[in-house]
């Protein structure tokens, strides 16, 4: 068996720490820029100011995944 991201004891006796895989990490940013972006447009149409939060929003919920993605791979 492969010890990328088993609980299987490394050679040299220690637990391997598993992977943060590649999906994940495109799931977390794809997602955090949609909600984000889907929150600030919702306010922008109630608030009548599109594309303000639309734009604000977009990048908030890119910096929350890239948070997320830091305390994934921490």
């Amino acid at each position: 068996m492969a010890s990328g991201g088993s609980d299987e004891p490394a050679k040299d006796g220690r637990r391997s720490e598993p992977r943060v895989r590649g999906e994940s990490i495109a799931l977390l940013v794809l997602a955090g820029i949609a909600l984000g972006g889907g929150l600030g447009y919702l306010v922008d149409w109630l608030a009548g100011t599109l594309p303000l939060f639309l734009i604000i929003g977009i990048f908030a919920g890119f910096a929350l995944a890239l948070y997320a993605i830091y305390l994934e791979t921490r």
